[in-house]
């Protein structure tokens, strides 16, 4: 962020948009591109936003007459309670993480499905958790994987070996230093949190000792002298 106030220019945005199809509406989940992941319920809950009825003028004085507006059963998605404000989700890619925005190394090369939604269970059961999340790890091998019906690959048929999981961190890892978007003074942990992260999911360990758990980037020699 200093640089980009001294005038470098800031990466390219990289939100969810409806123009390039990285913005789409909850339903259906096909759509969405949300994956039927065995025991994860998806539904497209989102709260309707509505404008509301707040009494005459109030969108030209601010002046409510009518506060807390009226509001008709039910809640969600009824035209009685005034128009509809189109609400869009984050489309997701085959493992149901989101397509857009900045990608972090662990949803570059991911161990598991990362969603910014969850719903409750019990008597509340697929109502909306608000502000929580939820993490979905993949199977470790083809053989639980397919035991399960689970449509996302196992960490075994992604990683078959330790390099092709190490190779691919570190290399989402630079990619996000020379973004701009991570500082080398935190890509070497974050190299070795993934990496410990990985042989804890099902990575093969490596034949023999563990390779520099170091950015090469930010480890690379300087140019010129």
């Amino acid at each position: 962020m200093d640089e980009w106030s001294n005038g470098t220019q800031p990466p390219p945005s990289r939100v969810p948009r409806l123009s390039d199809g990285t913005l789409v509406p909850p339903l259906p989940q096909s759509g969405m591109g949300f994956p039927n992941i065995p025991g994860v319920t998806y539904t497209g809950l989102k709260t309707t936003r509505y404008l509301f009825d707040y009494g005459p003028n109030f969108y030209k004085t601010g002046i409510a007459t009518v506060n807390p507006p009226v509001i008709t059963p039910p809640y969600q998605d009824n035209p009685a309670n005034g128009p509809i404000y189109p609400s869009f989700v984050p489309r997701t890619d085959s493992d149901g993480n989101d397509i857009a925005g900045v990608r972090l190394p662990d949803v570059t090369v991911p161990l598991a499905t990362y969603t910014g939604w969850a719903l409750r269970a019990g008597p509340q059961a697929n109502d909306g958790c608000e502000g929580s999340g939820q993490m979905v790890p993949f199977p470790k091998t083809k053989a639980e994987r397919q035991a399960s019906g689970d449509p996302r690959l196992s960490v075994e048929e992604r990683y078959p070996s330790f390099d092709t999981y190490y190779n691919q961190v570190r290399s989402a890892v630079d990619n996000m230093v020379k973004d701009r978007l991570m500082l080398c003074e935190d890509a070497d942990d974050q190299i070795k949190r993934l990496v410990q992260a990985g042989l804890g999911a099902g990575v093969p360990p490596p034949n023999g000792d563990l390779p520099p758990l170091e950015s090469q980037h930010c480890h690379e020699p300087p140019h010129g002298g």
